[in-house]
C-alpha cells in the first residue's frame, strides 16, 4: 500500500489541535509532530482555507465549523443504529412487517438498518446502499422536514427520474405530497420505488432538531392498503417520535407546524 505522507502529516496535525490542552501555533505544531515549518505551515493554512481549522489569536489554530460538520454526522448516526435497534425490533413485531432505518447524505438516503418481519415477504436492502429520496417513504419523509428551496437543490426542481409508473413525475406533485406528508405526520410510498412494495416513514430528529434520519415499514401493496396502511403510519410515526425523544428531541410532533 502505497501511504501519502502529505496525508498522513494532515491527520496527525488534526489529531494533535484536537487533543491538545492549548491552541498551538505553527512552531509548535511543527517541533512537537518534527514537521518541517514550511510544510506545517502550507497544511495549516489549506486548512484554514477549507474552514477545517481557525486561526485564534497570537497566531494559533483551532478547530472549524467544516471539521464539526464532517465529524458530527458520523457521532450521530452511530448513536442513531444503537438506540434505534429495539425500536424497530418492537415495531417489526407490532406491525409484523419489515422495518428500515436510514439517514440522508448528499441528497440521497443511506440504509443503516433493518429488522425483517415474520411475513412471508422479504425485502433485503445491503446496509450502506443509497437511493434517491424522492421515491420512497424514508426520503420523502425527510424531506417534508426541508424548507422547499432545499428540497429544489435536492431534487433538481424539474421532472423527477422514475423508478416504476407510480414515481411522482416532477417537483410540483413531490411537493404536494409533502405537504400532505407533514398534514398526515408521515409520508407514504405507493409503489414509488419498487412495483408491489408500499411503505410509510417517519423522520428521526436529534437534540437540535435536526433530521438525522427516518424509520419506515414495509410490505406488500396488496396488505398495505386502507386502515392497515393508516395504522402503519400512526406506529411509524410514533416510534420515530420515540426514537427522537431518546436521541433528545423536544417536540411532540414529527412536523412542526409552520411546516404544515
Amino acid at each position: 500500500m502505497n501511504i501519502n505522507n502529505s496525508t498522513v502529516r494532515t491527520i496527525e496535525i488534526l489529531h494533535l489541535i484536537s487533543t491538545h490542552p492549548k491552541q498551538l501555533t505553527v512552531t509548535q505544531i511543527s517541533q512537537s509532530l518534527k514537521i518541517p515549518k514550511s510544510t506545517t505551515h502550507q497544511i495549516l493554512q489549506t486548512l484554514v482555507a477549507l474552514k477545517v481549522l481557525e486561526t485564534g489569536s497570537n497566531k494559533t489554530f483551532r478547530l472549524g465549523i467544516r471539521f464539526f460538520e464532517i465529524v458530527l454526522p458520523s457521532f450521530d448516526r452511530m448513536d442513531l443504529r444503537r438506540a434505534a435497534r429495539p425500536i424497530m425490533e418492537e415495531l417489526s413485531q407490532k406491525v409484523g412487517e419489515t422495518v428500515f432505518l436510514a439517514t440522508h447524505d448528499a441528497g440521497e438516503i443511506i440504509y443503516l438498518h433493518q429488522v425483517e418481519g415474520p411475513t412471508m415477504l422479504r425485502l433485503s436492502v445491503t446496509i450502506g446502499t443509497r437511493g434517491p429520496m424522492h421515491c420512497n417513504a424514508l426520503g420523502k419523509a425527510m424531506l417534508a422536514a426541508l424548507p422547499e428551496g432545499q428540497v429544489r437543490k435536492i431534487t433538481g426542481g424539474g421532472m423527477l427520474l422514475a423508478e416504476t409508473e407510480f414515481t411522482l413525475k416532477d417537483h410540483d406533485q413531490l411537493m404536494a405530497n409533502l405537504r400532505a406528508t407533514r398534514l398526515r405526520g408521515y409520508a407514504i410510498d405507493n409503489q414509488e420505488l419498487q412495483t408491489d412494495i408500499s411503505c410509510v416513514g417517519a423522520p428521526v430528529y436529534n437534540s437540535s432538531g435536526y433530521t438525522v434520519g427516518a424509520l419506515s415499514v414495509a410490505g406488500h401493496t396488496a396488505s398495505m392498503n386502507g386502515e392497515r396502511l393508516k395504522g402503519c403510519g400512526k406506529h411509524v410515526q410514533e416510534a420515530a417520535l420515540f426514537l427522537s425523544r431518546r436521541l433528545g428531541f423536544g417536540c411532540q410532533d414529527t412536523y412542526s407546524r409552520e411546516d404544515t
